[in-house]
This record gives structure tokens, C-alpha cells and sequence, in this order.
């Protein structure tokens, strides 16, 4: 039976650890977004968001990981711009020009409904249009009123031109009555007559 000193067994502890590959530490920011798990014996990386399996093997480098990455990315901003061309996803700021857009079309509704002009000072009906646009400022009953009777001139205008580039005759009849509710009276006018295209 040989015997072994101390030093020998010292000598062969060093041995058999350097014969024991170290897992080398993953570090590269890429790996947050892989899980490494062991599948049939060997290391896989597996990416959170579209379950891709890749090697994690640590003599592999990070070049395939973040290409799949960076195409992941370039697949997803690419589906959100072609939703947003189709209506149902818009991006961007909520500028001045949308601003104005989003109280034109409030004040047309406004006027197409008859709906009152308190329904922009309702609790319910501000909190519906924070929840669709959190920068819109909804504006005052005021201010509402202001938009729809600058939409009235501009109509009012646009038919006054278009009457008066008419050739033919016009039959004019007025409608008159009482709103029970405010004691107030109204009047519309309405107004026929055939184009140069014979378009009544």
C-alpha cells in the first residue's frame, strides 16, 4: 500500500481543481433578457418575450442573442406602425393641431346631437375623455358655445356664396316655435332650389 505525505495530497487538491471547468458569469446586459435553463444536457436560453431557444453554451458569444434581440425589436416597431396606418393604434404627441381638431369635432357633436352645452362641465363625460386623451383639456361651456357659433358663421357664409352663385330660383320657407323648457322662441329657415347640375 503506498502512502501519501501531506504535501502529495495538497498537490493532487490543486490537480483536480484545475481540472474542473468554471461556469464562466454571465455578465453581458443581453442575458436580462433570456432565461437560462437546462434542456437535454445542455445550457439553452430561452427569451422572455417570444420563447426563442437559443445556446447559452459559456464558450458561445453574445452575437446571436442580440440579433435575435435587435429583430425581435424591429418586428414589433414594424406592427405598430402598420397598426397605427390602419386606425387602431395612433402614435405621437398630442399637439396644438389635435388639440383644435378634438373641440371642432366635440362642438360639431354638440350641434349634430343637441346635446345641452353642460354635458362638457359633466363629471362623467370628463373623466370618459381623460381616459381617451389624458392631454385634452376639456373646455368650459363658454368656450364650447364660442366654437359653435364660429362654426354657424362659417357655414352660414359658405351657403350665402353658394346662393348666390346660383342661376335659378330659390323657394325660401320658415318654420317657427316655442321652446317650453327655456320660454324662448325660434325660427329656421329653409331654402330649395336646382343647381346648374339639376341637383335639388
Amino acid at each position: 500500500m503506498e502512502a501519501y505525505s501531506s504535501a502529495d495530497n495538497e498537490i493532487m487538491n490543486e490537480d483536480v481543481e484545475q481540472s474542473v471547468p468554471r461556469k464562466r458569469k454571465r455578465k453581458a446586459p443581453v442575458w436580462d433578457n433570456f432565461k437560462v435553463t437546462l434542456i437535454s444536457g445542455e445550457d439553452k436560453a430561452i427569451y422572455k418575450h417570444c420563447g426563442k431557444i437559443l445556446s447559452a453554451k459559456a464558450s458561445h458569444e453574445t452575437n446571436s442573442l442580440n440579433t435575435h434581440v435587435k429583430s425581435f425589436k424591429g418586428l414589433q416597431s414594424q406592427s405598430t406602425r402598420s397598426q397605427g396606418r390602419q386606425g387602431t393604434i395612433k402614435m405621437g404627441q398630442f399637439d396644438k393641431t389635435h388639440e383644435t381638431n378634438a373641440k371642432t369635432e366635440l362642438a360639431n357633436m354638440i350641434i349634430m346631437h343637441e346635446y345641452p352645452l353642460s354635458m362638457v362641465e359633466h363629471l362623467g363625460f370628463k373623466r370618459y375623455s381623460k381616459t381617451l386623451q389624458p392631454s385634452f383639456k376639456v373646455p368650459c361651456r363658454n368656450t364650447i358655445k364660442k366654437d359653435i357659433m364660429k362654426i354657424f358663421e362659417f357655414e352660414k357664409e359658405k351657403t350665402m356664396k353658394l346662393i348666390q352663385m346660383n342661376t335659378s330660383r330659390i323657394a325660401i320657407t320658415t318654420d317657427m316655435w316655442t321652446a317650453s323648457n327655456q320660454k324662448k322662441g325660434f325660427m329656421a329657415i329653409t331654402s330649395h332650389f336646382i343647381d346648374d347640375s339639376w341637383n335639388l
